[in-house]
């Protein structure tokens, strides 16, 4: 599981154009020195805190960041999944309409054609 959550979080800083532990660390609130034991393998701990803020960080869960649950690859999907989880359901209504909306085909004049099809 370790190997696996290192491997996720390098994958994802290259991915972000992170270049470096200590640019992680500083965005996280960590030390760079907990961060770099973790990703060194020095240590297989890193406290839940930190693994909540770097999966909160990347867009995902803390069950997808340590490799339990799989994620979409688009980082943009993975931000709006995660903060649809944590939305309150007048709220997902709200979003799906919009995006209904948004994704509705052009009826030529630059407009959408609207429900009743016109």
């Amino acid at each position: 599981m370790h190997e696996k959550t290192r491997e996720i979080i390098r994958r994802l800083m290259a991915e972000g154009g992170i270049t470096s532990e200590r640019q992680l660390a500083s965005d996280c609130g960590m030390t760079q020195s907990t961060l770099n034991r973790f990703m060194k393998g020095a240590t297989d701990s890193l406290e839940f805190q930190h693994i909540q803020t770097i999966a909160h960080y990347f867009g995902l869960t803390v069950s997808q960041l340590i490799g339990e649950t799989p994620f979409n690859e688009d980082r943009k999907v993975r931000v709006v999944t995660l903060a649809m989880e944590q939305m309150p359901e007048y709220k997902k209504d709200m979003l799906v309409a919009a995006s209904s909306a948004l994704t509705e085909p052009d009826n030529g004049n630059g407009h959408a054609r609207s429900a009743n099809g016109h």
